[in-house]
């Protein structure tokens, strides 16, 4: 039997922390696009379940168009079981009030359910406030059978709401732990008899869920079961660090960003980090950057962490506007050196009439 594990879909996401609301949108619509290909390729593949092991929804933010999609993309594929465990995120209660659900959606409570195929056992709960710790002695023995369990927490050494106590896990016949949480692919051992595994993210939606994002696929003919990693997202999120050391212009620095992306693709999703020591008289511009580059990739963000290389003696006497400002701002005690360096930066910006970055 195949089956497929995902986890952490956040279907309707705010997301304007990095995107303006018509980019947010349009974001949303390629997730919920993502989580429709992915049942087509269920289909496609003779997969029999689909374990979605948390986060399917992203709070209380989901629309009723999206769930109504979601429920009928699952309609849709009435030969597969859908198993679906709520996560923190999930507000599952809300999602669902008053919606007809699909025979073939199965969704966990805060008891154990275990759902059977043929020599495979499927178990899960929802981890809340009053389980939390005593979920691990009531897990259903399943002996003689291939086991599989679905949580949805991080890895720990103790118990605790969204915390999954390994320890107390081991030496129960368990071939395959189904987690969500972690936004990255992750697989390791829980014992001499089974793993467990993180899918990662179905779509990355910030900068701190860069690289391959996708779902895991399980086949349970071997009882020693092995997962594998599925790539799928519509487009990767690469957070590119530029060392600008050298770079004496705007230009410079531009050609130094487009060497370290060339390997990515335009429909991708791109931070770029610029890093290295500036001289004062350079005159780079993050602001000027950004308009030369943002247009290359789907989606730029442009962090600025250049620190200005200085000495305080090449501007001791010098006899102009640029000088006398460095000077009155590297005199003042009242500053930190990080705020003297922005200070300045600023200051020279202007006077150099360029677009100012605060």
């Amino acid at each position: 039997m195949k089956i497929l594990h995902c986890a952490d879909i956040h279907l309707d996401s705010a997301m304007q922390t990095h995107m303006d609301k018509d980019q947010a949108i349009q974001r949303n619509a390629e997730i919920l696009k993502t989580f429709t290909r992915m049942i087509d390729y269920a289909k496609s593949h003779q997969i029999a379940v689909v374990l979605i092991a948390g986060d399917l929804f992203d709070r209380d933010r989901v629309t009723r168009r999206t769930v109504e999609s979601v429920l009928d993309s699952i309609q849709s594929a009435p030969q597969i079981d859908f198993l679906y465990v709520s996560g923190n995120h999930d507000a599952k209660a809300n999602a669902f009030l008053d919606k007809d659900i699909p025979e073939n959606f199965k969704v966990f409570t805060n008891d154990w359910t275990t759902f059977d195929y043929g020599d495979v056992s499927i178990s899960g709960i929802e981890m809340t406030k009053d389980n939390a710790t005593t979920l691990y002695d009531q897990l259903p023995v399943q002996n003689n059978r291939i086991n599989i369990v679905m949580l949805h927490g991080q890895i720990a050494s103790n118990s605790g709401v969204d915390l999954v106590n390994l320890s107390l896990l081991k030496q129960k016949n368990i071939q395959y732990l189904a987690l969500g949480h972690i936004h990255s692919y992750a697989c390791d051992r829980i014992d001499e008899n089974g793993i467990y595994c993180y899918p990662g993210c179905l779509e990355g939606r910030g900068f701190d869920e860069c690289g391959p994002k996708g779902f895991v696929t399980i086949d349970t003919d071997t009882r020693n079961l092995s997962c594998t990693f599925i790539p799928f997202a519509s487009r990767m999120l690469h957070r590119v660090n530029v060392d600008v050391s050298g770079a004496a212009t705007n230009h410079a620095v531009y050609q130094k960003m487009k060497e370290a992306a060339a390997d990515i693709s335009k429909n991708d999703m791109v931070e770029f980090v610029l890093k290295g020591q500036t001289d004062f008289s350079s005159q780079i511009a993050s602001e000027y950057l950004y308009s030369l580059i943002h247009n290359d990739y789907y989606f730029v963000k442009l962090k600025d962490e250049m620190k200005p290389a200085y000495d305080p003696d090449v501007y001791s006497k010098d006899i102009s506007l640029k000088g006398e400002f460095i000077r009155l701002v590297m005199q003042n005690k009242d500053l930190s050196e990080e705020e003297k360096l922005q200070i300045i930066r600023t200051g020279l910006e202007a006077l150099s009439d360029e677009e100012i970055t605060v």
